[in-house]
């Protein structure tokens, strides 16, 4: 007999009726047990939680059976910190009595970030990292032919900054940028100098100054016992000025020069 010929079969008729009824009997049992599973316990509305501290939501949440979980933070600088900015399920959502509630908060404390720019970057570039960074900033253009357009120092605080230093987002640091001069300036006699003293000079005439230390060198007070003996361009009172920025090489020793000091300014 074909199977189409059992179906149509008294026999065959009554065993589909019997899996038809199995699967009604299991349908209504689903139905029953995932409308108690739902229903069961008293259903609240959710609070609107925005702008109140986390001690506040929690005495809030408490008082109609409900808790909350801190899921994110962000940092706005303007934003008090502690407090909920968002919280999932939205205020007047229903739910069942013990539901925990997600939020985010403001952070307190701004989170550091590295600043990653070094001397010689394009100033348009570092400008770019900063804002993406949320750290605010002060630029101070000096004047610096070798320069021009680049960064020459970031500052926080009055201290300078290097690459992998980090910074509380939301600060101020000064972005100190090299700008182009028509200037001519004679190159000062340096030699017998410290490398502070040397330096302070070169910058009062907005030139440039590269240090290479002829003995081992530890710390600042390690610096400060040396004396230049050599620069290149070597100091002439005779010579034509050069362009602001320039850079001038000197050589310091931490013992006494070879040669005389040639006189000058």
């Amino acid at each position: 007999m074909s199977f189409l010929g059992y179906i149509k079969s008294k026999e065959g008729r009554k065993i589909l009726m019997q899996i038809v009824g199995i699967y009604l009997v299991v349908l209504i049992v689903s139905w029953v047990f995932l409308w108690w599973y739902t229903d069961h316990g008293q259903q609240v509305s959710v609070p609107d939680l925005k702008g109140m501290t986390t001690a506040e939501a929690e005495q809030v949440l408490a008082d109609m059976d409900l808790t909350f979980l801190v899921v994110d933070s962000v940092f706005v600088k303007d934003a008090k910190g502690g407090t909920i900015l968002e919280q999932n399920p939205v205020p007047e959502s229903k739910v069942k009595e013990g539901r925990q509630v997600f939020v985010t908060v403001y952070r307190i404390e701004p989170p550091q970030e590295t600043i990653n720019i070094k001397e010689g970057d394009f100033a348009q570039v570092a400008i770019i990292k900063l804002k993406n960074k949320g750290i605010e900033f002060d630029t101070k253009y000096v004047p610096n032919n070798s320069m021009v357009g680049a960064v020459i120092s970031i500052t926080y605080k009055g201290k300078k900054v290097r690459p992998g230093d980090k910074i509380p987002r939301g600060n101020k640091v000064v972005l100190t940028v090299g700008t182009a001069v028509d200037q001519l300036v004679r190159i000062p006699n340096l030699v017998g100098l410290t490398y502070s003293e040397a330096m302070t000079r070169l910058d009062t005439l907005n030139l440039m100054g590269q240090a290479f230390f002829m003995y081992d060198v530890q710390s600042s007070a390690d610096s400060a016992v040396g004396r230049i003996c050599e620069q290149d361009p070597p100091f002439d009172p005779d010579a034509p000025g050069v362009q602001a920025g320039k850079i001038v090489d000197f050589k310091i020793f931490n013992t006494p020069c070879t040669t005389e000091p040639v006189e000058g300014p």
